[in-house]
């Protein structure tokens, strides 16, 4: 009976130390390291639009702080506040990344530690059983033999058990050791994260109060009229031959559609959304249509709706980005397709997060507001095309924004 225990109680054990080995592969290696690739290319991008944000200010320094600078020094400040919306917007990915490595190392620890707690118990429990047999066990099967080839077999077997006995001791030994590397690479992880969420309070002040200078710089142009409304008409002109642009350009592409297009197979769903949030101060300050501008008719085609920079601003329905660049009069803008002959164009952005051919969906954060173009104050232009023309937006998407 000892033998048959003692045999039952071995093959359990050998299979105990086969688990342990596979133990092994569940633990990082000490090699690894949470900062990945994917955080690597974070860091890069961080450290190229910090250069970009030297030499904007390098240029803010050189430029002449008067009248005639004044829209100078507004499209340099514009770089700075577009690299700066950037940094943060990155900083926030490398931040979600971090924490999402974090979250990951700390369940394949737990689990690492259940393993180790469950591995060593079964070899404890098995050390246990040796003990209260003692070398009976050991004596009682070499005795067994049956020849001596018997007896020359069964001890190899013993000989494997030892053996066992130490790649069991072995594997615990390199787990543990694992596990506190894996442990000291999340703590590392930890301190780096901190520092990046104190870069990340001093971008976001940074980009504050350049904000805030930007807007000083339009008030110093605005006290001259006459230099302002030169500057609005030289923009309007801009924009105008822009819309001319976009309207031959949609006529062409709507001419061109298939049902295999890809804004077909993205159309809009349900009513559209304000592109603000409306609990983020926003106010609509000039709405579509006809308004007095230095005592002169102006056809305002969009509805302006100013709120604080780097305010998010959402896709206002699904399809598909045709439009995203900068320019002289529109800053950076987004213009898309939401199939059906409709599409809505979002201006001034400080930054863009989709490019041409991307696909959105109502709701995606697809830019920030910002002050760049010919922009006299951080506002979102917002229009709203049908069938290649523009319309008045608040006929067909419910801005709930008080007007001033």
């Amino acid at each position: 009976m000892k033998k048959s225990k003692f045999l039952k109680r071995t093959a359990a054990f050998m299979a105990a130390v086969t688990l342990s080995a596979s133990l092994l592969w569940a633990i990082p290696s000490s090699a690894e390291q949470v900062n990945d690739a994917t955080v690597k290319s974070y860091e890069d991008q961080l450290e190229a639009l910090s250069i970009k944000q030297e030499e904007a200010l390098a240029k803010l320094n050189e430029a002449e702080a008067s009248l005639a600078g004044a829209l100078e020094r507004k499209q340099i400040i514009d770089e700075y506040l577009e690299a700066t919306m950037r940094k943060i917007v990155i900083a926030e990915a490398m931040l979600a990344e971090l924490e999402l490595q974090i979250s990951e190392k700390e369940e394949a620890i737990h689990t690492a530690e259940s393993d180790i707690i469950e591995r060593r118990s079964i070899f404890l429990d098995r050390m246990a059983h040796m003990e209260e047999d003692g070398n009976a066990s050991f004596i009682e099967l070499l005795l067994g033999s049956e020849s001596l080839g018997d007896f020359l077999n069964r001890l190899d077997n013993i000989k494997s058990i030892m053996e066992y006995d130490k790649e069991v001791i072995a594997a615990l030994d390199e787990a543990k050791d694992r596990l506190n590397s894996s442990l000291e690479a999340l703590e590392a992880s930890r301190h780096e994260q901190t520092e990046v969420l104190e870069t990340l309070d001093r971008e976001k002040a940074d980009f504050a109060a350049l904000a805030a200078e930007s807007a000083a710089v339009v008030d110093q142009l605005r006290g001259n009229a006459e230099a302002f409304r030169a500057e609005y008409d030289k923009a309007s002109a801009s924009e105008k031959a822009l819309a001319a642009e976009l309207e031959a350009y949609l006529k062409e592409l709507e001419s061109q559609k298939t049902p295999d297009s890809p804004s077909n197979n993205a159309q809009a769903s349900g009513d559209f959304i304000p592109p603000l949030d409306p609990t983020s101060g926003a106010y609509i300050s000039s709405s579509y249509g006809w308004r007095d501008l230095f005592g002169v008719p102006d056809l305002h085609e969009a509805t302006d709706i100013p709120v604080t920079a780097g305010t998010p601003i959402y896709a206002s329905n699904g399809g598909v980005v045709i439009k995203s660049e900068l320019h002289d009069s529109y800053g950076n803008y987004i213009m898309i397709d939401h199939g059906n002959g409709v599409y809505t164009l979002y201006a001034h952005m400080t930054y863009r997060e989709y490019y041409v051919g991307q696909t959105v969906l109502k709701g995606d954060v697809i830019g920030y507001v910002g002050n760049t173009g010919n922009s006299y104050g951080a506002h979102l232009h917002f229009e709203y095309w049908i069938d290649g023309k523009r319309t008045d937006p608040e006929l067909y998407v419910q801005l709930p924004y008080p007007k001033w």
